[in-house]
C-alpha cells in the first residue's frame, strides 16, 4: 500500500516495485487508515514523509498499532526524519531514489500475502477436437495479457508432446514435476525466477524437458499446481487439455472460465455436442464454458446461426482465419503482436480479454469433478 505520494512518486515506486509486490495507492483519510489496512491486508505499507508532512507520522503510528508493517521513504535521509519514523513504529527508512534498497526492504520485511487476498483465474482453452488451433489461442491470448501488466503463467498441460515451447521458440528448464516437488518452498519471488520466461514477460510452465517423470503427475497434482499457481499469478493460461482423462478433468476442474473451441466442420461440431453434453452432466456453472469458433469464414455454410442452433448455446467470441500470418508467427517462434499487431485475428484474440475482465467468475461448486468421474458417483447418476 502507498501513502502519502503524488502521482510521479507513485509511478516512479509502482514501476521500481513492479517484480516484487502488487501495488495499491490508498487516498483514505488519516483516521481511516488503520481501518483501510486492516482490510486490504497488505504485506506493508510504503509512507513517504518529509518535514513538512507531520500528520504522516500519525499514520505511521496507526498502521504500526494495527499489527502492520511500514517502511517509510523519502527525498533526504534526514536524522530528524529518521528518528521520528522510527519513534512512530517504522520498520525501514529508504530515500526515495533507492530502488534496489527499497526492493530489499520489501523483501525483507512485508508480509507475503499472495495466499491471503483473491486468487487469480484459470482459463482453460479446451479444443474440441485435435487441430482447432487451442495451442495458437492460448498463446498468443498469454500474449495479449501481459501487454496489459498482467501477471501471467502459460501451463501446457499436454506432458508428452506440448507444443507451447515450440510456438514461443524457449527452451524448457524448470518443468511442472519440478514445481510439485517444490511448491512449499517456492515463493513468488523464487517461482518467477525458476519458471522459463518468454522475452515478452509471460511465464511459461511445461513438462518438456522431464518427460521421463510425466507419469509421476496425477489428476490431484495438477489440482494442487493449479491452485498454487492462482496465488501467485492473475492469469493461469491452461493448454493441452485433450479429452477427459484424469489430467484434463483436474484442469477443467480448476477452471474459471473454459473456451471451448471448435472450428466449422461437421466433426468439431458433434464434438463439440458431447463435450457440452458431458460438461452439464458433470453440473458444471451455466456460463463457465463460452464457446469459441476460429479460423472462422463468414462464407462457409456451417455459419454462426447452425453452430449456435446446433449446440444449444450462443458463441461467445469469433476469431477470423488467418492462416498465412499465424503460421509465419509460430515458424518464427513470434507472437501475433509481434509481427501483426493490426492484424484481425491478432485484435480478435485480444477481444477475449472482456470476456475475463469485467468481473470474477462464479465459484466451482465444491464437488470435485474427479469425484464425479472416478469416486462412487458416476457420470450417469448411478452407485
Amino acid at each position: 500500500m502507498l501513502l502519502g505520494m503524488d502521482d510521479a512518486q507513485q509511478a516512479d515506486l509502482r514501476l521500481a516495485l513492479k517484480d516484487v509486490a502488487n501495488v495499491v495507492r490508498s487516498k483514505t483519510p488519516a483516521e481511516q487508515i488503520a481501518d483501510e489496512y486492516r482490510s486490504l491486508n497488505p504485506g506493508a505499507a510504503i509512507v513517504a514523509v518529509r518535514s513538512d508532512t507531520p500528520a504522516r507520522f500519525g499514520i505511521i503510528h496507526n498502521i504500526s498499532a494495527a499489527g502492520g508493517i511500514v517502511i517509510v521513504v523519502s527525498e533526504t535521509k534526514d536524522p530528524e526524519l529518521i528518528l521520528r519514523s522510527m519513534r512512530a513504529g517504522a520498520r525501514e527508512f529508504v530515500l526515495e531514489s533507492d530502488h534496489e534498497e527499497l526492493r530489499l526492504a520489501v523483501r525483507t520485511h512485508a508480509k507475503v500475502t499472495f495466499g491471503a487476498g483473491e486468487l487469480g483465474q484459470v482459463v482453460t482453452i479446451f479444443g474440441a477436437k485435435g487441430g482447432v488451433g487451442a495451442t495458437a489461442i492460448a498463446t498468443n491470448l498469454a500474449g495479449a495479457m501481459q501487454r496489459r501488466s498482467l501477471r501471467v503463467c502459460l501451463v501446457d498441460l499436454d506432458l508428452y508432446l506440448g507444443d507451447v515451447l515450440a510456438f514461443l521458440d524457449i527452451p524448457g528448464s524448470y518443468s511442472i514435476t519440478d514445481v510439485l516437488a517444490n511448491m512449499s518452498r517456492l515463493d513468488r519471488d523464487l517461482l518467477a525466477s525458476s519458471v522459463t520466461k518468454h522475452r515478452s514477460g509471460i511465464n511459461v510452465l511445461a513438462q518438456s524437458s522431464k518427460v521421463e517423470e510425466a507419469e509421476q503427475i496425477k489428476g490431484p497434482d495438477v489440482a494442487a499446481l493449479l491452485e498454487f499457481l492462482r496465488r501467485n499469478y492473475d492469469f493461469v493460461i491452461v493448454d493441452g487439455v485433450r479429452g477427459f482423462d484424469e489430467i484434463s478433468l483436474a484442469a477443467l476442474d480448476g477452471s474459471q472460465h473454459v473456451f471451448m473451441t471448435l472450428t466449422q466442420d461437421v466433426p468439431a461440431v458433434r464434438n463439440g455436442q458431447r463435450c457440452l453434453e458431458l460438461f452439464g452432466r458433470l453440473q458444471y456453472d451455466q456460463g463457465r464454458v463460452k464457446l469459441l469458433l476460429n479460423r472462422y469464414l463468414k462464407a462457409s455454410k456451417i455459419s454462426i446461426e447452425v453452430v449456435s442452433e446446433t449446440l444449444g448455446q450462443p458463441l461467445t467470441h469469433t476469431i477470423s482465419n488467418d492462416f498465412l500470418v499465424l503460421i509465419d508467427a509460430i515458424n518464427r517462434g513470434l507472437l501475433l503482436t509481434e509481427i501483426a499487431p493490426r492484424a484481425k485475428i491478432t485484435q480478435d484474440i485480444e477481444g477475449l480479454i472482456p470476456h475475463l475482465l469485467p468481473e470474477r467468475a462464479p465459484r466451482l461448486r465444491r464437488q470435485s469433478l474427479l469425484g464425479t468421474l472416478f469416486g462412487k458417483k458416476v457420470v450417469d447418476g448411478t452407485t
